[in-house]
């Protein structure tokens, strides 16, 4: 389940929607059951070198972790030059991206 996570944020831009709508871009969600069998199964969150690969496969460089609580994690980045706070759900795989 994680490498097509890991799959899916390569290949789509992905981010949640607790930024403004100029910022964020959303991805379909991960999914929580095996196809067929219509049973949800628990979501394995994502690592923390997980997460960084993701983005770097995103276009971002320099990441580094600032806060972890739970499945949430805060991290600084840049992208194009220019600093940026990402906002991570390790469940979702999913991002915001603020102006740092």
């Amino acid at each position: 389940m994680r490498r097509s996570m890991l799959a899916a944020a390569a290949a789509f831009p992905i981010a949640l929607a607790v930024a403004a709508p100029a910022f964020s871009q959303t991805a379909p969600p991960a999914p929580n059951a095996p196809a067929g069998t219509g049973t949800p199964t628990a979501v394995v969150p994502l690592s923390e070198q997980e997460i960084q690969s993701a983005l770097q496969a995103q276009g971002y460089s320099n990441i580094r972790t600032v806060k972890h609580d739970g499945d949430q994690y805060q991290l600084q980045a840049q992208r194009n030059g220019k600093p940026v706070l990402l906002m991570v759900d390790a469940r979702t795989g999913r991002y915001s991206e603020h102006p740092s």
